[in-house]
């Protein structure tokens, strides 16, 4: 795996993207050379032309970022892929001919960006196409072999199946003595001294160790040849976190927390840029969206009784509670019994409106107001209430470790995973904050930042 500002980022994703961006930059240069052509006009090349044509692929490609182009769901499915590149390849066409607007000294002819929308369109189809059905065998891919045949070998292969654009082949499973084997076709070996060789064999680039192995049961000396031969060995904690973008709570302990690289909350540096992003980011949001915020409000008002706003007690940085403040969606006095429980699918306490603001995510907006007077960030770990915080703390491990940052109105489990609804969801969660807390990096959170886009445009798993 890559490793941009200490997020992991998958080769095949990583060389799609590049390959993306290319050729959307060419598809522009082919664009204006056909329009002048078919014209009779000669094609000079320009600072201001050139700015114009590289103007459509720095757009358009954080827009297919942000809209989920390279998520894995996408990649596996061209029906998930189609409309997602189709809208981030319109927006960013749309956004080139706004700025063309602006600036009418820029050489881009709207005849040239709609050829090239269309163009660029079908070559990212068809570099998608081939890069899902060939990356896994191209030399971006990397043959695994798991090692152990057990349940959490299976787990581990469907990861690698949900996630295609990791470019991992299994090649094998190999059972280890006395192993409960699980796995089809595992392959069995009478003693692990024979281990080197079947790997050389399965010509394999990557050993996970799939099994619940201990210190006399792991063949650490064959590991070691297999190490110095050119194998990469990784155990199941480096492969969610590397592959999957978590940290996998059953494998985690407080030495890997202590110990490990990360966990660092940023340099003085990025603190201070993360704080002059929330508030630019907060007051331009809070700019654009006051016409809906006050749409919203008489919606609201019309519609149900009670305020337009609901403040709730939430847990911050370092466990300081405070008052995070959205647009009412729920009736009032919603929880009447007085104790406090999880929205849920369908909650008949969710009003016809509100249903619609959380959807849309405009009922987080006033939280900006939260990020402005400092107690939030726009990205970090979802806030959550007291009543739910101190249960949690006590039945799921390294839960109180996510109040080291300050929590956010987006975060890597936000865009990551659906909304959390249980106590199993808060846990699921909790494993992509602790991953973000500890790669943090003022790049990964521009990439959430972008693909927050995706989560509002496509919105899945909302209550």
């Amino acid at each position: 795996m890559a490793r941009i500002f200490r997020h992991h980022v998958s080769p095949v994703k990583l060389a799609l993207a590049v390959s993306d961006f290319i050729l959307i930059a060419g598809c522009t240069f082919l664009a204006e050379w056909l329009r002048m052509t078919a014209l009779d006009l000669d094609v000079t090349q320009t600072l201001a032309s050139l700015i114009a044509k590289l103007a459509i692929p720095m757009f358009a490609f954080p827009l297919l970022v942000g809209f989920g182009a390279y998520q894995s769901d996408a990649m596996g499915d061209m029906k998930v892929f189609f409309p997602r590149m189709i809208v981030a390849m319109l927006t960013g066409i749309l956004l080139t001919a706004a700025l063309a607007y602006l600036l009418p000294t820029l050489p881009l002819w709207r005849s040239i960006m709609l050829l090239s929308f269309v163009f660029s369109s079908a070559a990212i189809i068809v570099a998608h196409i081939g890069f899902t059905l060939f990356a896994k065998n191209s030399f971006l891919g990397r043959r695994v072999v798991i090692l152990g045949a057990g349940r959490d070998a299976v787990d581990l292969k469907k990861e690698v199946e949900n996630s295609p654009e990791s470019g991992l082949k299994i090649v094998a499973v190999i059972a280890a003595p006395n192993d409960n084997i699980v796995c089809d076709n595992a392959v069995i070996l009478d003693d692990f001294r024979s281990l080197p060789s079947e790997i050389e064999k399965l010509g394999c680039e990557l050993i996970v160790i799939g099994g619940r192995f201990d210190k006399q049961t792991l063949p650490i000396d064959e590991l070691i040849s297999c190490k110095l031969a050119g194998v990469q060995v990784m155990d199941r904690l480096a492969f969610f976190e590397e592959v999957r973008g978590y940290v996998d709570l059953d494998s985690t302990n407080a030495d890997w927390i202590v110990f490990s690289e990360g966990f660092k909350g940023g340099s003085y540096f990025e603190r201070a840029i993360k704080r002059i992003m929330d508030i630019l980011i907060s007051m331009a949001l809070l700019t654009v969206m006051l016409p809906i915020l006050a749409i919203s409000a008489i919606a609201i008002k019309l519609t149900s009784n009670g305020p337009v706003f609901y403040r709730q007690e939430r847990v911050g940085l370092n466990k300081q509670v405070f008052g995070v403040l959205k647009l009412r969606s729920m009736v009032v006095d919603a929880e009447q019994a007085g104790e406090p429980k999880f929205a849920q699918e369908h909650d008949p306490r969710v009003t016809a409106v509100g249903g619609f603001l959380r959807r849309t995510r405009i009922d987080e907006i006033p939280q900006t107001l939260n990020v402005l007077m400092g107690d939030m960030s726009f990205v970090g770990p979802r806030p959550e209430r007291s009543y739910f915080v101190n249960q949690l703390e006590e039945k799921v491990p390294f839960y109180r470790e996510r109040h080291c940052m300050k929590p956010g109105i987006t975060g890597w489990a936000q865009i990551r995973y659906p909304y959390g609804a249980s106590f199993e969801d808060s846990r699921r969660k909790l494993e992509y904050d602790l991953y973000y807390i500890k790669n943090y990096s003022l790049f990964l959170d521009l990439l959430i930042i972008l693909q927050t886009l995706r989560v509002v445009l496509f919105p899945h798993g909302v209550r």
